[in-house]
């Protein structure tokens, strides 16, 4: 289900014209806003860069790879939920598609009674992957900080002697005082304490 009022936003990319007009019109009724309806994928990128549509729905006779190298630039800085018709079985291609940020492959042609639980399927599974997205990179970026606030107090230990939670207090001082994050504290000191610990390999 989509929270806010405004219905959603949808960018049909279809080479078949029939097929193309029976979907829109079933996707009107259903109370979706169809922004355009595209006859091929040529420009896609910039269409879809142009017109920030909610939802891209694809049904080509041959996507190609083309089509999957500009998916993938929307999904890296702009992901978008996708759905995508298509006889072409090859496992190889099916994977492509996956990692280029399809949300959802079809091995069939796009039906207008059907497309439209697909793509409440496709929308649901697009927020769920996008809020695990975020877990795994603010895993990423924590453990990251982490990983650098424990090397600066391995060097603070090492070089002045003193214990971790003297290390710890010495960063955290460091970090209000130069109104610097924790993380950042720290790896100003690994950059100052780091040309030491080279130079204090020569006396033991």
């Amino acid at each position: 289900m989509v929270a806010s009022n405004d219905p959603i936003r949808i960018m049909l990319v279809d080479d078949h014209p029939e097929r193309s007009a029976s979907v829109e019109e079933k996707l009107k009724a259903s109370g979706f806003d169809v922004i355009c309806r595209l006859p091929s994928a040529s420009g896609l990128l910039f269409q879809i860069e142009q017109l920030q549509p909610d939802l891209v729905l694809i049904d080509l006779q041959s996507p190609g790879r083309d089509v999957l190298e500009s998916l993938s630039v929307v999904n890296h800085y702009n992901p978008k939920p996708v759905v995508m018709f298509s006889d072409e079985d090859d496992p190889a291609f099916i994977e492509e598609a996956v990692d280029a940020g399809v949300t959802a492959y079809m091995m069939e042609e796009l039906h207008p009674q059907r497309v439209k639980p697909v793509i409440d399927l496709a929308m649901a599974q697009f927020k769920s992957y996008q809020s695990l997205r975020k877990a795994l990179d603010d895993a990423r970026t924590k453990l990251a900080s982490q990983s650098v606030i424990e090397e600066a107090k391995q060097l603070l230990m090492t070089q002045h002697g003193i214990n971790e939670d003297k290390a710890h207090k010495t960063l955290r001082t460091l970090s209000m005082d130069t109104n610097q994050s924790l993380p950042e504290a720290a790896r100003s000191v690994i950059k100052i304490l780091g040309k030491n610990s080279g130079n204090g390999n020569d006396h033991e």
